[in-house]
């Protein structure tokens, strides 16, 4: 009887959730808007602002309802969910989840480790290069790409000891974002990965599951995950940017004055957010050695070894399985060398 009360109270609260969606449907449009992002952080506020600026600008025609920290899944659930536009009609996500949730290798193509050397050439590579290969391609999957953001710089984190070369990292087993070029970086170091959605990831470090994993210094402070581990590396190993996207089915029934207003000035909202993600970041590391971590520092002997041991092979590797992308990461190419002229 308990089993069927529950059972029964579950279809009422469904039933209920649905009806309040088509009486919200009926004053206007709705755009449930996912992300593994934290709440109290700049990519916060960035989508805070976008809600701020579509609501108040559609005249409250459009509603937009945010919900963070993976709160409705992970990257990979919520990016499918927002092309199919149905329980979501937008998110941000990482574009490694974004490439591997819906097979977009122009996307995944741009966490390769040792692409980029510094910020400028992964703004104008992204802004000049990419943009418009990675909305045509997210059109032909049914997705709208609005706007760049960025997770930053990925760098180790470990429990027990630093990781200063590819040997020592071989001592940990080490969270992998769920994404086949975080794994051949990992594999063509010989590390043990073990790849993990977002919400599993500090359970899984607290009960050595795994015993480091990488991400930037604003992601692993904002998520809790830097208390678990003992020691932060400064490896920059993958610049990490971050997509805006929506359900092109959402975007194409909304009239066309409320679609040019959801879809305004991209390149201006990719620059804002990186800003407030770079300009928050400056001030995590003095946080993180408040805590009790040691920040390690890398020569640029130690540097090197890393960039050796896996940028050949995983870029190889990622050309291999995607024939496709040679004339793409040929026009990256030349434009990273234009740049270091």
């Amino acid at each position: 009887m308990k089993m069927r009360s529950m059972v029964a109270a579950i279809v009422a609260s469904t039933a209920l959730l649905f009806a309040t969606d088509r009486v919200e449907a009926e004053k206007g449009y709705v755009i449930n808007f996912g992300t593994v992002a934290p709440g109290g952080t700049p990519w916060a506020d960035q989508l805070q602002a976008i809600k701020k600026r579509v609501e108040a600008e559609s005249n409250n025609k459009i509603t937009v309802n945010l919900f963070m920290g993976g709160s409705l899944g992970s990257e990979i659930e919520m990016i499918q969910d927002v092309k199919r536009g149905e329980r979501l009609q937008g998110g941000g996500f990482s574009t490694g989840a974004v490439g591997e949730a819906l097979d977009i290798p122009e996307l995944t193509m741009l966490e390769l480790p040792y692409l980029f050397k510094n910020n400028e050439e992964a703004d104008t590579v992204l802004d000049s290069v990419v943009y418009e290969p990675a909305k045509a391609a997210l059109a032909k999957k049914g997705v709208s790409f609005y706007a760049w953001s960025e997770n930053g710089w990925r760098c180790f984190a470990t429990k027990g000891g630093p990781a200063t070369s590819p040997e020592e990292l071989k001592k940990y087993k080490m969270r992998s974002q769920e994404s086949p070029v975080h794994l051949d970086m990992y594999n063509s170091m010989g590390v043990q990965a073990v790849p993990k959605p977002t919400s599993e990831v500090l359970p899984s470090l607290n009960t050595g599951i795994v015993t480091g994993f990488d991400n930037t210094a604003l992601f692993s402070l904002a998520g809790g995950w830097i208390g678990s581990v003992s020691h932060f590396t400064l490896s920059k190993h993958i610049y990490q940017p971050a997509a805006v996207i929506y359900s092109q089915s959402f975007i194409d029934g909304l009239p066309e004055d409320l679609r040019t207003l959801v879809l305004k000035d991209p390149l201006k909202e990719s620059a804002s957010g990186r800003k407030a993600v770079r300009d928050f970041e400056k001030d995590t590391l003095p946080l993180i050695e408040e805590m009790g971590v040691k920040v390690v520092a890398l020569t640029p002997k130690q540097k090197k070894s890393f960039r050796k041991a896996v940028r050949k092979k995983t870029h190889s590797a990622f050309l291999a399985k995607n024939p496709s992308m040679q004339n793409l990461y040929g026009d990256v190419d030349k434009k990273l060398k234009s740049l270091r002229k």
